[in-house]
């Protein structure tokens, strides 16, 4: 009994008592058995010339989908797909926790019974409503690959005939094309043609079928068609002669923008032996469609691929989904910052609409005060017309005066004539030797013979800014290096194997004056001293690598503290992780930071040696020491209180603790330090400090940073006082690509010239805002950071400069410095912007944009923060800056 009838069954049917439709009695009348219908189900992966295929075949006379997927940009001569299956079969997918680029099997048994009944029905329907009663139609669909006898078994139901013509081409074409529409991977796209083509294949077996090559068609179209006429026994509703010219008009190879060779394919290691086997297998059956010794090579491969596919998809896709829904949050904080900027804006035109009421209101007071004026200078004309005919009165007076002065004027000149002679007279009596240097065109004479109020005054001051910079360790051997990173390794071995990433990028960096030097030895730390203090630094601070009791590469600063160098020094607590991707992550560690409960003493009792050395660096007699990531502690207010009680106990009055400004912090108050530390490029390579132009790069896998060194200038220059204690920070450059070649932060357009001004301004600000000369500390990062571009040592590019420039700053004339921070500020912008100082890349910086840069916000902070924690955000966000950078570059050209 049918609990569930249908429109036809309820038609002049009744209900019995139990409310169950009984049909009515059946009457017999003649029935015509429907026409047969045929389709050719057109097979393939995407990309694989399936629109090209099926396009020929509809020119034939076989009928397309009312609604059609139209052209686009990947493909611009159409689709020839149905759109709403397309998204009927996206939805179906998704419900069984799939998608189009998933290259596990699809189990039609992941829905429930009640929903695959569901998606059945609509298939069916919507194949009646494309497609109507026609006779021969033409079905292409890509995602139909992966369940092909979800189809034949709809088809069949419908009274359909299917017949399969499965395309194929060479995967490196495919994966080649769909890198470029979706920037995936070889590999994974490799992995979806794989799916695709084994499903197909296995799905059509016993079925009429034929398997065709997409580069066969591209040479010649009608071989191909002939072939499927032949083996399919199709009767064209349209003669292939008559459809020659059409087909030949829109098939042509210059759509086919992706080609390989089957011996680049079977060179190439990146493609997994699966997917070269396949590809044999499916040439051998565009011979024989049935050919036992092919299919059972796929049989083989597809046992293989499906037993390991759950395992990796597990894996893979979820991950995938969860980077996705990051970035959909990520999405919706940018949209929350656009809608905040939108009602910032809307505000600011309120105000500028105030303000343009205000200046109506100038120009209404400026006319009037114009018209009072010209009232003024009429009566002033009256005035002076008056004047001038008492002028006139007096000329005859005047003119009596000339005769005066004329008389007075010749006796002048006549008692100049007796005194030029009776000088002559006293020479020729006592000659006198006068030396050309002492003549009344020399310098010497024309300096001292000014009056005194003409001279010009030169008052040179030495500034007493101390200038701190970081050194680090990192050149000589230690066994951890050289297990981790290969026998004898140093940083010399990062900077010298360094490629450049675009044109005229400064790659590898190549020492001068020190050459690759071996820090083991004392010799040269004495030499980089006699550096150092001849070009105006102060002292080193170097880098600390303490964990819970180990030291590594702690032996250069043995050796200064043994020394008798004559330099002041102080440490950093290089606190971060060591990892293979050179950036303290938690990700890939080498060597971790504990923070074990003892290891508050532990540390500070090793920092006392240092501090009694009496070179060490001493504000207000505490020892200044600096820590790199403060946060990472987990109770750093609880450190340093330890720290400092144990100082007090050693004879100090205290530790002056002054931590980096990383991402994470931005008082000294948060953690109970008493400073902050600068540390460019930390905080300065925010989008703001993007350049206007990108270079052209030739590293097509580059997704790191860019900034413009004058950007980074201006921010630094624009960030107003704070409330605490800052040590401002420098940096000669930056380009970290010997250490991260795919995905540096690189600062262009750095130069001497420009690190010259801008430590010349922060020297002002320092005299300006610390009184006590023993806090007027500036740290330069860095001495030596060869890895990550960043160096004052002499290379082969720049030579000296930048330590000459170090030293030009250190003198001043007082009479000549701007008056205040804003004057010092307009001074520096005006050499950022001046002819002289242009980069070669770029355009000139006005100073209205200089002025503008600001530093980043509290919103790009937070944003900076939750990047860092969460390692697959991190990863999306690289993945959409790469496609920023190559959005940029096309429109550079």
């Amino acid at each position: 009994m049918n609990k569930h009838p249908s429109p036809e069954q309820l038609h002049e049917s009744t209900p019995d008592p139990q409310g169950i439709y009984q049909p009515a009695p059946k009457k017999r009348a003649k029935t015509t058995k429907p026409a047969k219908r045929t389709c050719i189900m057109v097979l393939g992966m995407h990309r694989s010339g399936t629109s090209a295929l099926t396009r020929a075949i509809s020119l034939l006379g076989a009928k397309l989908p009312n609604d059609l997927l139209g052209a686009n940009s990947t493909n611009p001569t159409g689709h020839w797909e149905p759109l709403k299956l397309i998204a009927l079969h996206d939805q179906m997918l998704a419900e069984a926790g799939s998608r189009w680029d998933d290259w596990r099997s699809f189990d039609l048994g992941d829905l429930s019974k009640a929903r695959a009944q569901f998606y059945r029905g609509e298939i069916a329907r919507l194949i009646d409503e494309e497609y109507g009663d026609a006779p021969l139609l033409v079905l292409k669909e890509p995602r139909i690959s992966r369940f092909v006898p979800l189809y034949a078994s709809i088809f069949k139901s419908m009274n359909i005939d299917l017949q399969y013509v499965l395309a194929s081409r060479n995967p490196l074409a495919v994966v080649a094309s769909l890198g470029k529409r979706d920037r995936s991977t070889p590999g994974f796209g490799a992995l979806l043609w794989l799916r695709h083509e084994l499903e197909a294949e296995r799905s059509t077996r016993g079925a009429p079928r034929v398997f065709v090559s997409y580069e066969a068609m591209m040479r010649s179209w009608r071989p191909t068609l002939d072939k499927i006429t032949a083996a399919l026994s199709v009767a064209w509703p349209r003669a292939i002669e008559k459809a020659a010219s059409e087909v030949d008009a829109y098939i042509s190879s210059d759509h086919q923008h992706h080609t390989a060779s089957d011996g680049a394919l079977f060179a190439d290691e990146r493609i997994a032996g699966w997917v070269k086997d396949t590809y044999s297998a499916l040439r051998h059956l565009e011979t024989d469609a049935n050919g036992a010794e092919a299919m059972a090579i796929l049989d083989r491969v597809k046992a293989e691929f499906d037993s390991v596919a759950p395992i990796f998809g597990e894996a893979f896709f979820p991950e995938l989904q969860a980077r996705q829904q990051i970035l959909s949050e990520t999405i919706g904080i940018l949209q929350r910052a656009v809608e905040e900027h939108a009602t910032n804006a809307s505000q600011l035109a309120g105000q500028l609409q105030q303000k343009d009421a205000d200046i109506a209101g100038y120009h209404q007071s400026v006319a009037e005060e114009r018209a009072a004026a010209a009232k003024l200078i009429e009566r002033n004309r009256e005035e002076n017309q008056k004047l001038g005919s008492e002028l006139l009165v007096a000329l005859d007076d005047n003119v009596r005066l000339k005769e005066i002065l004329e008389k007075t004027q010749l006796e002048l000149t006549e008692e100049k004539e007796r005194s030029s002679a009776a000088s002559e007279e006293v020479l020729e009596h006592h000659p006198t030797e006068v030396s050309a240097d002492a003549g009344a065109d020399s310098a010497s004479f024309l300096a001292l013979s000014r009056m005194p109020d003409e001279q010009e005054e030169v008052s040179i001051c030495t500034d007493d800014t101390k200038l701190i910079a970081f050194y680090l360790p990192q050149f000589h051997r230690i066994d951890e290096n050289s297990e981790w990173w290969g026998p004898g390794f140093t940083e010399w071995t990062n900077v010298a194997r360094a490629t450049p990433n675009f044109y005229g990028h400064d790659q590898p960096r190549i020492p001068r004056e020190l050459g690759y030097y071996d820090l083991s030895h004392l010799d040269t730390m004495r030499e980089q001293v006699e550096f150092a203090k001849l070009y105006g630094l102060h002292a080193f601070c170097f880098y600390h690598y303490w964990f819970s009791g180990r030291r590594v590469l702690e032996k250069p600063v043995d050796l200064f503290l043994e020394s008798d160098i004559d330099f002041k020094f102080c440490l950093c607590w290089a606190n971060e992780n060591w990892t293979r991707a050179w950036d303290g992550d938690t990700r890939n560690i080498l060597l971790e930071q504990k923070y074990a409960e003892e290891d508050a003493k532990a540390f500070i009792e090793t920092m006392i040696g240092y501090f009694k050395d009496e070179r060490y660096i001493k504000i207000g007699g505490m020892p200044l020491l600096v820590v790199y990531r403060a946060k990472d502690i987990p109770d750093p207010r609880r450190w340093f209180s330890i720290w400092r009680d144990h100082a007090v106990a050693n004879g100090f009055p205290g530790i002056h603790i002054s931590v980096v400004d990383f991402y994470d912090i931005s008082t000294p108050q948060e953690v109970g330090a008493d400073s902050l530390v600068e540390f460019p490029p930390h905080k300065f390579n925010g989008p703001q400090n993007h350049p206007s132009e990108f270079p052209l790069f030739t590293n097509p896998n580059f997704s790191g940073g860019v900034v413009d060194y004058r950007k980074i200038i201006a921010q630094s220059a624009n960030r107003p006082k704070p409330s605490f204690n800052i040590f401002r920070g420098i940096i000669p450059g930056w380009d970290n690509t010997a250490r991260r070649q795919n995905n540096p932060t690189i600062v262009l357009n750095s130069t001497p010239e420009l690190y010259g001004e801008w430590l010349r301004f922060l020297r002002f600000q320092a005299r300006q805002n610390h009184p006590d000369p023993e806090s007027r500390i500036v740290f330069i990062n860095a001495w030596n950071e060869w890895g990550e571009g960043c160096y004052l040592e002499p290379d082969r590019r720049w030579g000296l400069s930048y330590l000459e420039e170090t030293l030009r700053g250190k003198f001043f004339d007082v009479a000549r410095e701007p008056e205040g921070m804003q004057a010092a500020r307009s001074r520096l912008f005006d050499q950022l912007v001046s002819a002289k100082h242009q980069p070669i890349l770029g355009a000139p910086i006005s100073k209205e944009t200089l002025a503008a840069i600001a530093p980043p916000s509290r919103m790009a902070v937070n944003a900076s923060k939750l990047l860092r924690r969460w390692p697959p955000l991190h990863s999306v966000a690289s993945f959409l800056y790469k496609h920023v950078l190559l959005t940029r570059q096309i429109d550079n050209g």
